[in-house]
């Protein structure tokens, strides 16, 4: 609901139901026109945002054929604007085949933009575990949504650069053929459950995927001085952590600052310049004349993973600095967070000793 009395005030204090129900019936439009994006090369490109508009409960309620239906016509208000490539961001790229089917129904270039997603999950979830004091090589790492896109791929990914590593998901079967697609890749055994509290009783470090409606990650699941990147849209985090677990540091995945002086023209909730990295993959392949299908289906490239990474840098995108529940957060938070994370761990030394 806030995202949507953000963009139309007129919500605040309507019931739940009433607009989610007028948004059933709302197709998608052009919400904004964005410019100002320049890499530091000197191209330049502009864009559109399209409104899809859902709830996240709706692309997974409602049926396959509504949805997709309203996605695919949002890309194609983007096609008939003259894009050449259009990014599918939150819900409207994990819901059905991750972008496949509505490649096949637009005219244009379609990426989900998972694959700098996992890059700038990665990069800044082990650059906040080193601020917390903790040696990533030497710390153990839970992947919630592994069997997903972004999560299987960055557990992969991850498996060469940490201690260890538990995925997280519901479908075991699935979960195992995950394992065993990291065991290829780096010989690395890793454990597998269900349990998310189980999990996060142990992980160091948290990268959150999953593609609930939110909330599934509790207060109480976290180990102190622990360092979770969630980069589901909705949030997996519950926001009670941030009032009443001063020991853990929650940062907000994939966010990027934008080379030139771009406007989106609409409140996203972020400081002006900043874009999620689902966005960014979209306009450094448009600033690169990459018009073709890039991050698609469940199974993510490792190899574009590293290219867009490289892209990104050739053209003057970088990670946003850490935020934490829609605000930034400073060096001197981040440092007295790991000083309750260290009281905690010693509290919890006495008790056990």
């Amino acid at each position: 609901m806030e995202d949507v009395v953000r963009f139309e005030p007129r919500a605040a204090n309507k019931r739940e139901a009433l607009v989610s129900k007028v948004l059933e019936w709302t197709p998608a439009y052009e919400v904004s026109h964005i410019t100002g994006i320049r890499s530091t090369l000197g191209a330049t490109a502009d864009g559109w945002f399209i409104g899809c508009p859902y709830f996240p409960n709706q692309f997974v309620t409602l049926t396959r054929e509504a949805v997709y239906g309203k996605i695919i016509a949002a890309c194609r208000i983007a096609e008939e604007q003259g894009a050449g490539i259009v990014g599918l961001g939150a819900f409207t790229s994990v819901v059905g085949d991750a972008g496949q089917t509505v490649s096949k129904n637009v005219g244009i270039a379609v990426t989900t933009g998972s694959s700098y997603t996992i890059a700038t999950a990665i990069e800044g979830a082990l650059e906040a575990s080193r601020r917390m004091g903790s040696s990533p090589e030497d710390s153990h790492v839970a992947v919630i949504g592994a069997t997903g896109s972004i999560g299987s791929t960055c557990a992969k990914m991850l498996s060469r650069m940490v201690g260890g590593l538990t995925l997280v998901a519901p479908n075991l079967s699935r979960l195992r053929r995950v394992a065993e697609a990291v065991l290829q890749y780096s010989k690395r055994v890793v454990s597998v459950t269900r349990d998310i509290k189980e999990a996060l009783s142990r992980a160091d470090i948290v990268i959150s995927a999953s593609s609930s409606t939110g909330g599934i990650i509790k207060a109480s699941y976290l180990k102190p001085g622990s360092v979770v990147c969630d980069v589901a849209l909705p949030h997996d985090v519950c926001r009670e952590v941030a009032e009443i677990r001063p020991d853990v540091l929650v940062i907000e995945g994939g966010l990027v600052s934008v080379p030139g002086k771009v406007s989106f023209d609409f409140d996203f909730g972020y400081p002006p310049g900043i874009a999620l990295a689902c966005m960014s993959e979209t306009m450094i392949l448009a600033l690169e004349k990459r018009y073709e299908n890039y991050s698609m289906g469940r199974g993510i490239d490792i190899e574009k993973v590293l290219e867009i990474s490289e892209l990104a840098r050739k053209h003057g995108f970088k990670l946003a600095g850490f935020r934490s529940f829609e605000r930034p957060i400073t060096d001197e938070e981040i440092a007295e967070k790991r000083e309750r994370a260290d009281s905690a761990k010693k509290k919890v030394m006495i008790s056990y000793g």
